[in-house]
């Protein structure tokens, strides 16, 4: 369970920095990447069993110094049972507040797996943002406006690059959530790192992209990848970005775009 209420979570962690004034996401940097290929092992607290057809195996922020990240693979379920279960009877703010204070949790807490997000609006040719709707069963940011793609970095094997752990993941799920492939892009663009408060510090990358795509192409696109069966979203756009209407995750992205 996760109370998504932003004054509330910015009071929570009111020593934490802000990315940026009334965003509750911490912000990190990030221009080298050191790979630690041990599978992660998640000390469990939150009594949460998720039952997954496929358990995959994502990306992780071990530690951050200064400019320097350490990633090592983890299992999707190890976020499930830790930065996703806060604000459930006997699950982890509570816990880790009495220990940290209004401070986020440090990234080493083996309670939490921090699994990294990515997320990214796309732009069209007239500058407006483009907003699906989430479908109301997401189990996080239900039925509210959202960035146009989101969701957790896959682990690949071997040499990890930016490009390939965070900016093909962001365009996989591009492809996958509205249709959108990196071809349909005239870029794409890393704008910020930040650590979420909803989630007890789970980091994330935040992308802006340009398309030079039409409504009605966008439509279409959007239309068939809800055909395929996704189905994370409703047929259903906002194009004036209004933040009473929109999830932290998208007023963030937007913000820091």
């Amino acid at each position: 369970m996760l109370r998504d209420d932003a004054a509330w979570l910015l009071e929570q962690y009111r020593d934490e920095p802000l990315a940026a004034p009334g965003i509750p996401y911490a912000p990190l940097t990030a221009s080298r990447i050191v790979q630690d290929p041990s599978p992660f092992h998640l000390t469990p607290v939150a009594d949460v069993n998720p039952i997954l057809e496929y358990d995959e195996t994502i990306v992780r922020l071990a530690s951050s110094e200064r400019e320097t990240i350490w990633v090592q693979p983890c299992l999707y379920s190890d976020g499930l049972k830790s930065n996703y279960a806060m604000d459930g009877p006997g699950e982890l703010r509570p816990i880790l507040s009495a220990q940290y204070g209004r401070r986020l949790p440090p990234l080493d807490d083996p309670r939490l797996a921090n699994p990294i997000g990515v997320a990214v609006v796309v732009f069209d040719p007239q500058g407006r943002p483009y907003l699906p709707r989430r479908a109301p069963r997401q189990s996080v940011f239900p039925g509210g406006y959202h960035c146009t793609a989101s969701g957790e970095a896959h682990w690949s094997e071997g040499t990890l690059t930016f490009d390939r752990l965070f900016t093909e993941n962001i365009c996989r799920e591009l492809e996958e959530e509205v249709g959108l492939i990196r071809a349909d892009l005239e870029w794409i663009r890393p704008v910020a790192f930040c650590r979420e408060f909803l989630r007890a510090g789970k980091p994330q990358f935040f992308f802006a992209a340009r398309t030079m795509l039409s409504d009605r192409e966008l439509q279409s696109r959007r239309r068939a990848a809800i055909a395929r069966g996704r189905n994370e979203i409703l047929d259903d756009v906002l194009r004036d970005f209004d933040p009473a209407l929109c999830t932290l995750e998208c007023i963030a992205n937007v913000t820091l775009a």
